[in-house]
């Protein structure tokens, strides 16, 4: 018998080519980002290595059908990551922007495309299709350089905005060139095949842009709190609505994409179900599609053929200069300074994830050969230096030249207590915490539990451990620190208060059934004792549907509102959650004190639209709610601790009519901060 395993090239084990595949995506990354590369250049330069022209451990057969071993992971890899594309596109900025983002994408995109359409087509001799599919692949841009602008704090900056807006655009136009390319190379380019495929296609996107919301609102309405079966769901509308492209005539790259838009609104960027979504697709996913990539490089070409180098000399030029045009432009154009300028060419520039989907759509149908891959290939990596330095160095000048304005009104750290007593309720209590978690908070958030005192023992402390476990999975997933917390008290109330003054707490967000024990009370026992005991913000929550399928927030803001202190706290807190779950956020209050609520709520970061509704006194507040609330609505009732200066004795019922009236609506209670 043979202990030895036969190793022989290329590798036909499945396991190990598995093994291989793993230590790849583990070592490539780290290897050249030392040398200040983005990780995916190595993941794309590892697939080369270990493919056919390299070490050809591994191979990979375009002709066969069904597609081999590494052809399914390479095709399931770039599904995928033209869906996460279409869920990770920010349309709540593109909308904020959306002139600007228009202006910049259209600019941004046809500059270098028409400049590479006739340097393709007039001097180096490719086909019109072909010349107008490296045009597209020229014109698009990969945010590779946006996480230096986040960690230098331009988010909020306008030319950052638009830039981001304009990813929407730039892609957008690519993969309709795409499509109209594959059609043109497939198809009788007649006039009566055009019109069929102009309605095909219009017919298809109708379908799933309004199809796919409402089936993603029913089921998210009714599965809750199964990351396993959200995750398969989403899956299962990458790849149906991938394949159904097909009968449109699109290729199946561009019905992912739509797919990920259509699904959009239902996968906030900062939510758990995002995070499991980012982790899957960059632990996997995609970089099988990298190396896949990879695979297709021809090696020795690019030291044998000067071929390769004069295209890519050639395509670096063209999406270097046109990016260049269109930043330079767009800052004359909207008055930006120079340094903001050169930002948004820094973020624009890059080439990577809809280049490398256009490119080897192209590769597949035989409009590009081997050494067009290549050259890609060398363009993706110098433009993702060029936009990275560039970044870096243009975006701290801006960051010196922007005024230093705190998005806080208090000068206390955020910090998030999360008081949990029903596990049924704790996930989107953890969500609603992640949601309104500040992005510059370094503070971890507190989930917590109370063990009555009178069974202080063992069993009962490792029950709620463990109870508590779920809560730190939820914040390892949405990429946000977690510190558990338990408290051994008589009483639940005195334990959560005494947890708030230790822990520091500036924000409890606590869940509610709904039903009060006591009339004159407001709550019930503990969460009235509660509120006597604190003085930080405390937002009641009775939370009936996912937080993923709210389209519109509605928060009522009672005369006086601003005269305690955490008033600020409080509308940056919620005008964030809105703006993270792309949510329309309308504010309804007294018509005497509307002015002066909108300049508050307003001026208060983050920025964003929002609608205001007058009522004449605060006894027509229910009158109005009944005209806005809707199914998708989450209500938000601003409130105040009895004997404060915005306390008045109508607050207290508040919470009783919110339960009886829109049972089937999910709802919070919001308790300025004394403090």
């Amino acid at each position: 018998m043979n202990f030895v395993p036969e190793i022989t090239t290329p590798l036909s084990n499945p396991v190990l080519i598995f093994a291989v595949l793993m230590a790849l995506i583990f070592i490539a990354p780290q290897v050249v980002q030392k040398l200040k590369i983005p990780g995916i250049v190595g993941l794309i330069l590892a697939g080369a290595l270990v493919g056919p022209s390299g070490l050809h451990l591994l191979e990979h057969n375009p002709d066969t059908v069904p597609p081999d071993f590494m052809g399914l992971l390479g095709m399931a890899g770039l599904m995928y990551l033209m869906f996460q594309a279409g869920l990770s596109l920010d349309l709540a900025r593109f909308i904020q922007l959306k002139g600007r983002s228009l202006t910049f994408g259209l600019i941004s995109f046809f500059v270098p495309q028409i400049a590479t359409v006739t340097v393709a087509f007039v001097w180096l001799g490719f086909s019109i299709e072909a010349a107008l599919l490296l045009g597209s692949i020229i014109g698009s841009h990969t945010l590779i350089a946006y996480p230096i602008a986040a960690r230098l704090g331009l988010i909020k900056n306008t030319a950052v905005t638009m830039t981001l807006g304009g990813t929407l655009v730039t892609d957008t136009l690519s993969l309709t060139i795409l499509a109209i390319v594959v059609a043109w190379v497939a198809g009788d380019p007649s006039m009566g095949y055009w019109a069929t495929f102009a309605f095909m296609v219009a017919l298809f996107v109708f379908l799933v842009l309004w199809g796919l919301p409402r089936l993603g609102y029913l089921f998210f309405r009714t599965v809750q709190n199964r990351p396993e079966i959200e995750f398969g769901f989403l899956l299962t509308v990458l790849f149906v609505t991938a394949w159904l492209a097909e009968f449109a005539g699109l290729a199946p790259i561009i019905g992912a994409f739509v797919a990920g838009l259509a699904m959009n609104r239902m996968v906030p960027g900062q939510g758990t179900i995002m995070a499991r979504m980012r982790f899957v697709g960059e632990a996997l996913f995609i970089p099988f599609f990298m190396i896949y990539v990879g695979l297709l490089i021809d090696v020795a070409a690019l030291f044998e053929d000067v071929e390769v180098w004069i295209l890519a000399a050639t395509l670096i030029a063209l999406v270097s200069i046109g990016k260049l045009v269109a930043a330079k432009v767009v800052q004359h154009l909207f008055d930006y300074t120079a340094a903001e300028g050169w930002v948004s060419y820094g973020l624009s520039v890059p080439q990577a994830a809809a280049t490398l989907a256009v490119t080897l759509v192209g590769f597949e149908i035989g409009l590009f050969d081997p050494a067009v891959v290549n050259a890609v290939v060398v363009m993706i990596l110098v433009s993702c230096i060029i936009g990275s330095t560039v970044v870096e160095k243009f975006g701290l000048e801006v960051a010196h030249q922007m005024k230093a304005e705190p998005t806080r009104r208090s000068g206390l750290p955020e910090r998030i207590l999360v008081p949990l007593a029903n596990p049924k309720t704790s996930q989107d209590l953890m969500e609603l915490a992640v949601l309104m978690r500040d992005p510059d908070s370094e503070e971890p958030i507190l989930p917590m539990m109370v063990v009555r005192e009178e069974d202080p023992s063992q069993e009962s402390v490792q029950s709620k451990r463990e109870e508590l476990d779920h809560a730190v999975e939820a914040g390892a997933e949405a990429q946000v620190p977690v510190e558990a917390l338990t408290r051994i008290d008589l009483n639940a109330a005195h334990g959560i208060a005494r947890a708030a003054r230790e822990e520091r707490a500036t924000l409890l967000i606590i869940g509610w059934s709904g039903r009060v024990s006591t009339r004159e009370r407001i709550f019930g026992s503990v969460l009235d004792q509660l509120l006597a005991e604190t003085k930080q913000m405390i937002f009641v929550n009775r939370i009936l549907h996912p937080l993923n399928t709210v389209r519109r927030v509605v928060l009522t803001i009672p005369p006086f509102a601003e005269r305690s202190p955490g008033f600020f706290d409080a509308i940056h807190d919620i005008k964030l959650m809105a703006s993270r779950l792309d949510a329309d956020l309308e504010v309804v209050c007294v018509e005497r004190y509307m002015e002066h609520d909108r300049n508050y709520v307003d001026s208060t970061e983050p920025q964003m639209e929002v609608k205001y509704s007058g009522i004449s006194h605060w006894g027509e507040l229910t009158d109005r709610l009944d005209e806005v609330v809707e199914e998708s609505t989450l209500i938000l009732s601003m409130s105040a601790r009895p004997g404060t200066a915005a306390w008045f004795p109508a607050l207290d019922g508040m919470p009783r009519v919110l339960a009886a009236r829109y049972s089937e609506n999910s709802f919070s209670v919001v308790f300025l901060s004394e403090q």
